[in-house]
């Protein structure tokens, strides 16, 4: 029965458009490297440095996006294009080079515009998990820098019936924004149900410098999961959500001018996935899992240059339907075995619409494709090997994993088409038509170039992964990393054409993959009271692919080739990441206790001995925080970063800045069958004038948001 209604499930799915925790065995003592355990997150037991910010960190501070959240994580950086807009640089490596899932399922959209991590709710999530270093042999192309994962709340089975919800509201000053949530979930010993729902609203946010022009936002969301278990050893499980967001502004970004007005007239993302559970099939088989998902990505820009007569209108689709099947074996306490076979799609179309009227207010609409309509295919098989050599001393792990590869494109011209309106007199050009003289509305050949011919292209690639992990002594461990990973270059670095105001940006359908030799090591000590870690990495990249100023050739409307000066991506032969992250956590007394983290990246392009742009400076964070018994806490904190100098061409250098921030919060309050909890805090408390250096903000004020008290209320059953 549980098959059969899987299948239906997987019918539905292809025609839908749009941790940590110390692994424990009976017979070993539990002083091996940590993995990730949790069902719906990362799995992983590879000895790479992990974040994971859990729900009590969510609620006990006000963050606009879930890269906020982040931003106080040793090694990771926040990388704006707006409030709403935000993305992640993890240990100098960008969003092309992470793999942004949620629960597991691949978000993927234009690499062009920071907006992936955006369009989650927040309010909806159980933690986020990071892991920092080349991820390739679990997670495929991508994964060079790590891996993100939002992992949202899933309910428990209960002995018995059961309804629980809860209802939250969030306000603050910094920008008047109102944020309300609420979600009510159905329980029972064989199947939850569960529905969410979220709304916020924001106006323009303030700076020490005034207010930031076009950076509001509103978005809402909602979300529908089941699970239903067949037997002590079958579960089946459904997750539905979509986000939305509406006149979200963009005071500049990485492919608008600088004096463009730019903002999201509508986003939004579906997906929708299933997924099948065995457990205990046999003592050595120990779980199956066959995972299916498809989401889907709609993007909509209203673009408004210096020009006031000329308005553009970017979009996008972006579908990738993907699905994974993995097992768990066991053969002895010593010796662990975990093989899977996934495989995805994304298909990718995008358009522009540039509206143009002239001093006779003749009104020219021409249509264009920044990308051509295209897709990549991605089937990969991979293992992973667990070894205790000697419990409680030595743990090795290995992976290996092989991936075929194809990206195939169509014929992209330029323009698509083009159409007047003047007088009630109305034409229309495009390339494969007749003309009709005696109609209003008439159609005729168009000349265009060709910015890109249809192709397809085909890579097998491959990664590899070791890490030793020794404990020394019970409160001490040494793990070594090293790693062989790869990134297939994406549909926007292959076939990308963007011509605004200033130089074309164009891609390069011939670029190569982006190999790498990845190395950490880790020292941990930790007792009760105290833990220290550090980790030294060094990162080994070759044809590291980004944009440099060359020539761009293309075949005109008469089939003559031309050559002109654009942005082009290009491969770098040679590129070498080295840093160190630390981080100390002190457990005072049962009432106070102590936090620091700091890390520095250091990037060079070898073979032209220049620095790589988007390198994030030396930066940390520290907090002093205090829990009563009545369960009052408070967190004073402050996050710093250093002068960053070490540009590359083109770029500004910035300066240091350290704000300061408080939270505090109360204990769950009872009110007769309910309860209630409230949160309060200041960030930037002294309104301190500061921008991120990886900030692609672009307003006349170049600052981050300035003081914001905020006041959180939830209220649940």
């Amino acid at each position: 029965m549980s098959l059969s209604v899987f299948s239906i499930l997987l019918g539905t799915l292809s025609f839908t458009q749009p941790i940590h925790s110390k692994f424990q065995l009976d017979t070993l003592v539990n002083k091996e490297i940590k993995e990730i355990t949790i069902v719906g997150g990362l799995s992983s037991t590879f000895a790479l440095p992990m974040v994971v910010v859990d729900k009590k960190t969510l609620d006990a501070s006000s963050f606009f996006s879930p890269a906020d959240a982040l931003r106080r994580e040793t090694g990771i950086s926040i990388v704006r294009d707006a409030i709403w807009a935000t993305s992640l640089s993890v240990r100098g490596l960008s969003e092309q080079r992470l793999i942004i899932m949620v629960d597991g399922d691949r978000i993927q959209t234009a690499t062009d515009h920071s907006a992936a991590l955006s369009v989650v709710d927040m309010n909806s999530l159980e933690k986020i998990e990071v892991i920092k270093g080349a991820s390739s042999v679990l997670y495929g192309t991508g994964a060079m820098g790590g891996v993100v994962n939002f992992v949202s709340y899933r309910p428990s089975y209960t002995r018995v019936f059961q309804t629980k919800g809860r209802i939250g509201t969030e306000f603050n000053t910094v920008n008047n924004c109102w944020a309300n949530n609420a979600n009510i979930q159905f329980t029972t010993n064989k199947w939850y149900l569960m529905l969410t729902g979220s709304f916020r609203t924001a106006q323009n946010i303030q700076t020490p410098g005034g207010v930031l022009p076009n950076s509001q936002f509103h978005d809402a969301s909602w979300s529908l999961k089941g699970g239903i278990l067949y037997s002590e050893n079958q579960e089946v499980l459904v997750n539905y959500q979509h986000v939305g967001g509406w006149d979200i502004g963009l005071p500049g970004g990485r492919s608008f001018p600088a004096t463009a007005s730019a903002r999201y007239s509508g986003i939004e993302r579906n997906q929708l996935s299933g997924e099948y559970i065995v457990s205990k099939i046999n003592p050595n088989l120990k779980e199956i899992r066959f995972k299916a998902y498809t989401q889907n990505i709609i993007r909509n820009v209203e673009l408004k240059p210096a020009d006031p007569t000329v308005k553009m209108f970017p979009g996008s689709n972006n579908k990738t339907t993907g699905a994974k099947l993995t097992s768990d074996w066991r053969f002895t306490d010593y010796h662990n075995l975990k093989l899977g076979v996934e495989g995805w799609q994304r298909d990718a179309y995008t358009s522009r619409l540039t509206l143009k009227t002239t001093s006779d207010s003749t009104l020219i609409g021409t249509g264009d494709q920044p990308t051509p309509k295209a897709l990549m295919f991605d089937l990969g098989v991979f293992a992973h090997y667990s070894w205790k050599i000697d419990p409680g001393k030595w743990t090795l792990n290995a992976g290996l994993r092989l991936d075929y590869i194809q990206t195939a494109n169509d014929s992209a011209f330029s323009p698509l088409y083009q159409y007047t309106n003047h007088a009630n007199v109305s034409s229309m050009y495009q390339y494969e038509s007749t003309e009709n003289p005696d109609a209003r509305y008439y159609v005729k050949n168009l000349p265009r170039r060709v910015t890109f011919v249809s192709s397809v292209h085909e890579d097998i690639a491959y990664a590899a992964h070791a890490d030793l992990g020794y404990n020394p002594t019970a409160q001490q461990q040494l793990a070594l990393s090293l790693s062989n990973s790869y990134r297939v270059a994406s549909i926007e670095e292959r076939f990308k054409f963007i011509e605004l105001a200033g130089p074309k940006h164009v891609g390069n359908p011939n670029l190569k993959p982006e190999k790498g030799t990845f190395t950490n090591l880790n020292y941990t000590l930790s007792d009760n009271k105290f833990r220290f870690k550090a980790d030294i990495f060094a990162n080994y990249l070759n044809d590291l692919i980004t944009e440099q100023s060359g020539t761009y050739t293309y075949i005109n409307a008469t089939g003559s080739t031309v050559s002109e000066q654009a942005f082009v991506n290009v491969n770098i032969s040679k590129a070498l990441f080295l840093g160190a992250e630390l981080e100390g956590n002190w457990q005072i007394n049962n009432e106070f206790s102590l936090f620091a983290n700091a890390s520095y990246t250091h990037a060079r392009d070898i073979d032209a001995d220049s620095s790589l742009p988007q390198i994030p400076p030396m930066s940390g964070f520290a907090s002093f925080n205090y829990q009563s018994k009545t369960q009052i806490g408070t967190s004073f904190s402050a996050l710093w970063a250093a002068t960053q100098n070490e540009i590359a061409t083109g770029e500004t250098a910035t300066a240091g800045h350290i704000i300061y921030n408080l939270d505090v919060h109360s204990g769950n309050i009872d009110l007769n069958n309910s309860q209630l909890q409230l949160f309060a805090g200041v960030d930037n408390i002294f309104n301190t004038a500061y921008l991120d250096h990886l900030s692609t903000t672009r307003g006349i004020l170049k600052l981050e948001p300035g003081r914001n008290i905020y006041l959180k209320v939830k209220w649940g059953w």
